[in-house]
């Protein structure tokens, strides 16, 4: 594909997701979850290489326990529930300290409130689970400072539209190529640093199990943990089946020691955890990710 018509095709994406997230901003929250999750069904259909490893991911995953058309529907009803996802992202801008208790609840409170105010700031580990964008934005609006790492996307004016909807006071977002610094910085100020350490990682990685099978991970937390004493926190948010979203905050996972096998096992403990977000509501995950390809 040449240059001038892979911008053209990277415009038209643009004005297009542009487009829609005004219409998601113009009509009712309930009309737009009922529009875009039947985009997402769409999506199934013509996405053919997510479609692909999405099944070839569930496949590996529940292949001994759910028979090829249950994973084919559960397949679907992941891109449904990323279509329904994506309201609240597009409505972003909209969601204020006025109206979020309206939408989102959270559970473990405690947990955040005793670990941010010992003042080391917070590792926050989650993943690609649910309304993840949400889950930052409603801790700033609760008074939070929250810094997160952001992968720019491919597209530059798609990643400036993305910034521009994540903008809100006390959310920072610093890219991933500035993203050591920023992270010790961010933690020494006492900020909430959010990490989604559920994709393959080729930094500071060991084999571990993931959901059952080897993958990849990263041990960058732990060894955050272990220089700046920062209590890590798993954590993550799901869409509950009346539309509204809970946010789920685990007690500290305690930094077992400082050696390569010490950080190891404090990365399988707080995996532990992110597993059993997952396992609890596996169509809200992407499983569009390449995240075992341990022998590549």
């Amino acid at each position: 594909m040449s240059l001038h018509i892979k911008n053209i095709r990277n415009k038209i994406i643009y004005c297009t997701i542009r487009a829609y997230i005004s219409l998601l901003n113009l009509i009712p929250r309930k009309g737009a979850l009922c529009i875009s999750s039947r985009l997402g069904v769409f999506a199934y259909l013509i996405a053919h290489d997510a479609r692909r490893l999405t099944l070839a991911n569930l496949s590996l995953i529940y292949g001994g326990s759910k028979s090829k058309r249950a994973i084919r529907e559960l397949a679907k009803k992941v891109f449904w529930e990323l279509g329904r996802n994506f309201v609240d992202v597009a409505r972003m801008p909209s969601i204020s300290i006025k109206n979020v208790d309206e939408l989102v609840t959270i559970r473990g409170l405690d947990n955040l409130k005793s670990a941010y105010g010992q003042g080391k700031g917070v590792i926050a580990v989650s993943g690609h689970l649910g309304n993840f964008e949400l889950l930052g934005r409603y801790l700033a609006l609760k008074g939070f400072n929250v810094t997160v790492v952001a992968a720019p996307l491919y597209d530059p004016h798609l990643d400036s539209l993305l910034l521009e909807n994540r903008a809100y006071k006390g959310f920072n977002v610093v890219k991933k190529k500035h993203a050591i610094s920023a992270i010790s910085q961010a933690l020494k100020k006492g900020h909430i640093v959010g990490l989604l350490v559920d994709q393959d990682t080729k930094e500071s990685g060991v084999i571990l199990p993931f959901l059952g099978v080897p993958a990849r991970t990263t041990i960058g937390p732990a060894i955050l943990a272990a220089r700046l004493g920062s209590p890590i926190l798993p954590m993550a948010i799901h869409r509950k089946p009346d539309d509204s979203h809970l946010i789920t905050v685990k007690p500290p996972r305690d930094l077992t020691g400082r050696s390569r096998e010490e950080l190891q096992k404090t990365t399988i403990n707080y995996t532990k955890d992110l597993e059993g977000f997952i396992r609890t509501v596996p169509e809200q995950w992407l499983w569009m990710h390449d995240r075992w390809q341990i022998d590549q």
